[in-house]
Formats: structure tokens, C-alpha cells, sequence
């Protein structure tokens, strides 16, 4: 499970997201939007890229992204020109709103890193063995005049054998930490380096090193926005479309996922939290994990009255991954909704008009409430601190709400987790089998082909949701405070 750390590209993101919500908050959003990348990078002494102006174009785009737009209509838009169509944006009805498209690549901010390629480093001792030339199948490595080993790029296969071979580890390879990061190979080169959207069909994967995402492969797992260095990877972000929402007093129901926990510090508790959603105006609050109690009952009874393989169906982009990767297993995935789709479907039926706010740590989520359209509103632990923050909610300072739910529905959101609460509901003995994070993919699923299995538990995350890419701290403290989340 790789550990969290808090870089500076979160902490812009996080710095700009709360400037954001306090503008809107404190109706200066219109005022100040034309100039607030200026505003926030008007300290010049950190910089991370040779030009300031460059810098802040980046930045413009990112906000942007923040505000909920599509990269591809709104690219060439100034922030300026957002002022007039502000108001239509707020409140969902602009036509540069990102609509299905959950994951874009800013073209600006990419630093073009290089895809998978081996280098020879100073480490180099020119040793007499000369494992490295003598290993290459290719004849891609030689000896220069000035008594250095070189790589032939034009020559060079990326087999790695050279680096295998090296006894002073003097050969490494880098490649993209978006490219390792998605293990479903859904990101890539395409053929044109001017290419104007960032989803392309597979057919497009040719000859260019800017990065695209593939769409007929990508499961929004957000894998690759987690672990891109410079920010490039974001995604359009449905936070101040809620708070518009919120400061116009309309009835929205908050549906908090359990890998909450920990998100906003070790002392504040899961009481305070439920009581901070009352506190920004939500006119109802509910736990996820009380829908994960139903969901695992549900799941039981179709796990009892079936010969076959059962998988879960709760983590969007496992369900997704099989429906992209593993289609033959499209037939097994539980037919029950997820915890969030599962309450939002009941509110509903209740009141049709009523809008529903999910709040967790996933991007898939903005997939799935897409597609059924049960969902209004899916924002991150990162975006709900930025409205605390500018509403004046401290959670750490309030008294708590009482919460709901069992331990084994909150327990959802480790892996492992979906598993016991399904046992915990069967009268019966299971064979199970667990994919913890999509790089267990192919392993996972290469298992299913030589043994029979009653349930599948997938989570696209490593750890499970509580190592989701919109988390704010890292997952194994989040998985301790799980049980501990009344104290």
C-alpha cells in the first residue's frame, strides 16, 4: 500500500479549491474570478516552472476544472470570459459543464515526461565485465570515445536486460507516473500531439509522446490523478454547483461514505462530521453504511440462491473493469446498487425532487451517479474541507450527531471489508476470493479460470476506498480510526 504524502501539487489544489468556495461564499466570486490565478500565484519566489505566466495559465486551467468545466470546450477560454456564463454554470446549465467526462489531461500542465526508457547513470564504473553489452539482444549498447556505456535509443527494445544485468544498479528506467500508475493500460501515446480531447478511442494509440486516456479502457479509478506530479490529471469538479445549490436553501440529502474517518483529523470523530454536514446546510445526512448494511443482506440472498460465481458491485470502477477487461464475467457482477445508489434510489421513491450529494473519496462515484442518474452531486473529502473552511465549520468544536450504521457497513470501505459483511448475512460457507487494488487485476481474474469461487469482493483502490484518490490522509491511518470513528 503506497504511503500518503501531502505534496505541493495537492496543496495548490487545495489552496485553490478553498479560494473558490470562499469567493462564492462571500459573492466575489464574479468579481475576482478574472484575475485569480494572479491573485493566488502573486508570490513569485516559489516557482515550479521557468515562467510565472506559464504557471498561472496552468493554474486558470485547473480552476477551471474546479468551477465543473470540460477541458476541451473551455481550453481556450479566458477567465474573463467565464464572468457572463457564471451564473448558468452555477447552477448546472451551461453548456461548457463536463458531461460524462470525469478525468482530463491539461495539455499545459503535462510536462511531457518521457514513456518507458532505460538510461545509463553516472553510477557507471565501464567495468571489464560488461554484462550490459554482452546481454542486449539488440547490439544497443556501446562503448564510447570517452570510455562511457550509451544506450542507441533507435536500437533500444525497453527488455530491461541491461539494468538486470548491471551489478552497480547504474542502469534505470523511468517512465510516466501516470502510465505505471494505471495497471489497466488505459493511458498512452496517441498519434497526433494536437489532439483536442483527451478521451480517444483505442484505434487513436500511435506515434506521439503527449499522454492521452483511453476511453474504451479507462474505469475512472483516478489512479493516475493521484499520482501525477504536476497536477496535469484532474477532474471536473461539482463542488460549487452544491454550495450554489446549498446557499439557495434547496433540500439536499448529504450521503457520507465511511472511509471518512480520519479525513479531517485524528480528534475529530464521525459524530462531528455528521453534525459539520448539518452545520453547511444539508437538510438531511445519512451514512453510507447504512445502505451497506442492506446491500450486504441483499447480496447474501443472491449469493444463496446461486450456483455461480457472485461478484460485488459496489466499487464503480471494479464494476467497470470487468465490463471493459473481463466482459465474460459481466454475467456474475451482483445486480444490487451500491450503498450510495442503494439510499439515493430510496430517497427518491420518496421524494423525486429532492437532490442527493455523495461525499467520499472516489471519482468512479461521478461515473455511477452519472449513469443512473440517482445522484445530483459527487464531490471529495478535499472539495467538503474546502466548504468548511469557507462556511466557518470547524467539525473539531462541535458536540456530534449520533450515527448509524454497523461496524460491518462501515467496514465497507477497507478491503476485505464488502466480504465479511456478505458472511455475516449467510447461512452458508463461501469460497472467497479478494482483488485489493486493480493491479491484482489480471492475477485475480487468471485465478477464477483454474478454481471455482462463491464471491468475488474487487476494489479498484489499494486498501479500498480508503485509499481513494480524493482522500486527505493516508489510508492505513484511516483504516485504524475506523475503529475507533466515535471517539
Amino acid at each position: 500500500m503506497a504511503k500518503f504524502i501531502f505534496n505541493d501539487a495537492m496543496k495548490i489544489r487545495r489552496q485553490t479549491l478553498i479560494k473558490l468556495s470562499t469567493l462564492l461564499e462571500e459573492d466575489r466570486l464574479k468579481k475576482e474570478l478574472p484575475k485569480l490565478n494572479k491573485i493566488i500565484l502573486e508570490n513569485t519566489n516559489k516557482r515550479y516552472r521557468m515562467s510565472i505566466y506559464h504557471e498561472r495559465e496552468i493554474l486558470a486551467q485547473r480552476i477551471k476544472q474546479y468551477l465543473g468545466l470540460d477541458y476541451t470546450k473551455s481550453k481556450d477560454l479566458e477567465l474573463f470570459e467565464i464572468v457572463d456564463k457564471l451564473e448558468n454554470i452555477l447552477s448546472n446549465k451551461s453548456e461548457y459543464i463536463s458531461k460524462g467526462k470525469f478525468l482530463d489531461i491539461i495539455k499545459e500542465a503535462c510536462d511531457g515526461c518521457p514513456t518507458k526508457k532505460y538510461y545509463i547513470t553516472d553510477g557507471c564504473r565501464t567495468c571489464v565485465a560488461q554484462s550490459c553489452i554482452n546481454v542486449c539482444p539488440k547490439n544497443a549498447i556501446t562503448k564510447t570515445s570517452n570510455n562511457r556505456m550509451k544506450i542507441d535509443e533507435e536500437k533500444c527494445i525497453n527488455c530491461g536486460l541491461c539494468a538486470n544485468s548491471c551489478n552497480y544498479n547504474a542502469i534505470i528506467v523511468q517512465e510516466r507516473p501516470c502510465e505505471i500508475a494505471c495497471s489497466l493500460n488505459a493511458i498512452g501515446k496517441s498519434k497526433q500531439s494536437n489532439e483536442n480531447t483527451n478521451s480517444l478511442d483505442s484505434n487513436d494509440f500511435k506515434s506521439d509522446n503527449s499522454p492521452k486516456i483511453n476511453k474504451d479502457l479507462c474505469v475512472n479509478c483516478g489512479n493516475c490523478f493521484k499520482e501525477c506530479p504536476f497536477g496535469a490529471i484532474e477532474s471536473p469538479s461539482q463542488m460549487l454547483q452544491l454550495q450554489y445549490s446549498l446557499n439557495n436553501n434547496e433540500k439536499i440529502v448529504a450521503i457520507f461514505a465511511p472511509s471518512i474517518t480520519g479525513q479531517f483529523g485524528m480528534k475529530v470523530n464521525s459524530l462531528q462530521i455528521k453534525e459539520a454536514l448539518y452545520k453547511i446546510g444539508f437538510d438531511n445526512v445519512i451514512e453510507a453504511a447504512v445502505g451497506a448494511d442492506e446491500v450486504a443482506k441483499e447480496e447474501a440472498k443472491i449469493i444463496e440462491n446461486s450456483d455461480e460465481l457472485v461478484t460485488t458491485s459496489c466499487c464503480p470502477a471494479f464494476v467497470e473493469c470487468i465490463e471493459k477487461h473481463y466482459n465474460d464475467y459481466k454475467k456474475n457482477v451482483s445486480h444490487e446498487y451500491s450503498p450510495m445508489s442503494f439510499l439515493a434510489n430510496k430517497i427518491k421513491q420518496e421524494n423525486k425532487n429532492i437532490k442527493i450529494a455523495f461525499i467520499g473519496p472516489c471519482i468512479a462515484k461521478k461515473q455511477e451517479a452519472f449513469n443512473n442518474e440517482l445522484v445530483d452531486y459527487v464531490i471529495t473529502f478535499e472539495e467538503l474541507g474546502a466548504m468548511f473552511i469557507a462556511k466557518h465549520v470547524e467539525p473539531s468544536k462541535l458536540e456530534g450527531e449520533n450515527i448509524q450504521g454497523s461496524d460491518f457497513g462501515w467496514n465497507f470501505a477497507k478491503s476485505g471489508g464488502v466480504a465479511e459483511a456478505v458472511v455475516n448475512n449467510m447461512s452458508k460457507e463461501l469460497k472467497i476470493l479478494k482483488m485489493n487494488g486493480l493491479e491484482e487485476a489480471r492475477k485475480t481474474f487468471g485465478l477464477l479460470k483454474k478454481e471455482k469461487y462463491d464471491l468475488l469482493e474487487g476494489m479498484a483502490c489499494n486498501g479500498g476506498c480508503v485509499g481513494g484518490p480524493g482522500i486527505m490522509i493516508d489510508s492505513k491511518i484511516a483504516m485504524a480510526k475506523l475503529k475507533t470513528k466515535t471517539k
